[in-house]
C-alpha cells in the first residue's frame, strides 16, 4: 500500500430489522432477524478498506455514552486508529434500520456525536492519504466550512473523495467541490447534483466538475466509471442474490479507495468495488 484512507465522516450504531416489509402508519411488524452492530457510512467505510487489505483511520467524532463504545470497540477490533477526541457528554447516534425481504434498507435516524464540532485541528494528514468525506456531515453550514478549510488545506498531491449520500449538499458547497477528486455516488444522487438521469451522462457532467473524475453506484447493474477528460465506462457487477443492501455503497467507496491507495488504476479499483459490493450484499 502506498498510503492509508482517512475518513472523515460518520460513525452510528445501526439498530437493524429484518422486516417481512415496511410497517404502514399505525401499524406493526416483527422482525425476522437484527440487532445493534456498529455501523454509518464513514465506518463502513474504513472496515472495507480494511477488509480489501488497506491502512485506515478514522477522523470523525465518537460519542462518549454505550453506543459510542461500541463504535469504538468495532474500530479497535479491526486496528483503526481514531484520529479525534471523543466528545464529551454527548453519546453516538443511532440509526434504525428495516432491511426488507430484497434487501432494500430504510433508515431513521437519531443524531449524535457523529454531528459535534469535527475537531480536525490536531489532525496530522499525509500526503499519500486518500481522505473521504461523507454528505451525512456537511448538512450544517458552519461544519462544512470547518471540513472545507482542512482540505484546503492539504497538500495538492493528496486524494479527497466525496461520496454526499441521499442527504445531499446543503448550503455554498462550491469550495469545498473544488478540492474534490473523486465522486461517488447513487443514480439517484448522480440526478439530484446534476438533473440529468442518464447515469452515463450524469457521472460525465460530474467528472467534468471533479479534479479526477466519478463514480455513479448503480447497485446490481455496477458501475459507471467516468475519468475526466474520457468517455465514461459502464461496468457490470457480478449477479447475486441480496440479503441486505445496507453498508453496499460504504463498501464499494472503500474498496475503490483501497485499490487506488494500492496503485490501481481507476478502471481496476472501480471492477474491485463492484465485486466487493456485491459479495457484502450476498452475505
Amino acid at each position: 500500500m502506498t498510503g492509508r484512507v482517512v475518513t472523515l465522516g460518520n460513525a452510528v450504531v445501526d439498530l437493524v430489522a429484518a422486516v417481512p416489509a415496511l410497517p404502514t402508519r399505525g401499524s406493526d411488524v416483527v422482525a425476522s432477524d437484527g440487532g445493534p452492530v456498529a455501523g454509518g457510512g464513514g465506518l463502513r467505510m474504513v472496515l472495507a478498506v480494511r477488509a480489501a487489505g488497506g491502512a485506515a483511520a478514522f477522523a470523525g467524532r465518537i460519542g462518549t455514552g454505550p453506543l459510542g463504545r461500541t463504535v469504538g470497540t468495532a474500530l479497535e477490533t479491526a486496528r483503526i486508529p481514531v484520529l479525534t477526541a471523543p466528545v464529551p457528554d454527548r453519546d453516538t447516534g443511532l440509526a434504525v434500520t428495516l432491511v426488507e425481504p430484497d434487501g432494500e434498507r430504510a433508515f431513521v435516524t437519531l443524531p449524535g456525536a457523529e454531528l459535534a464540532d469535527p475537531a480536525l485541528a490536531d489532525v496530522r494528514f499525509q500526503a499519500d492519504d486518500l481522505v473521504h468525506v461523507s454528505g451525512y456531515g456537511l448538512q450544517d453550514p458552519e461544519r462544512t466550512a470547518a471540513i472545507t478549510r482542512v482540505l484546503e488545506a492539504l497538500p495538492p498531491g493528496t486524494t479527497v473523495l466525496l461520496d454526499p449520500g441521499p442527504l445531499g449538499l446543503q448550503g455554498d458547497a462550491g469550495a469545498l467541490l473544488a478540492r474534490v477528486d473523486w465522486w461517488s455516488g447513487t443514480e439517484d444522487e448522480a440526478t439530484a447534483a446534476t438533473g440529468i438521469t442518464d447515469p452515463v451522462l450524469a457521472a460525465a457532467a460530474l467528472a467534468g466538475r471533479m479534479r479526477r473524475g466519478a463514480v455513479v453506484r448503480r447497485g446490481s447493474a455496477g458501475c459507471v466509471l467516468a475519468v475526466r477528460g474520457n468517455d465514461p465506462l459502464a461496468l457490470p457487477a457480478p449477479r447475486v442474490v441480496a440479503r441486505s443492501t445496507n453498508g453496499a455503497g460504504d463498501t464499494h467507496v472503500g474498496t475503490f479507495l483501497a485499490a487506488l491507495a494500492s496503485g490501481a488504476g481507476p478502471h481496476d479499483a472501480a471492477v474491485r468495488a463492484n465485486e466487493a459490493a456485491a459479495a457484502f450484499v450476498a452475505g
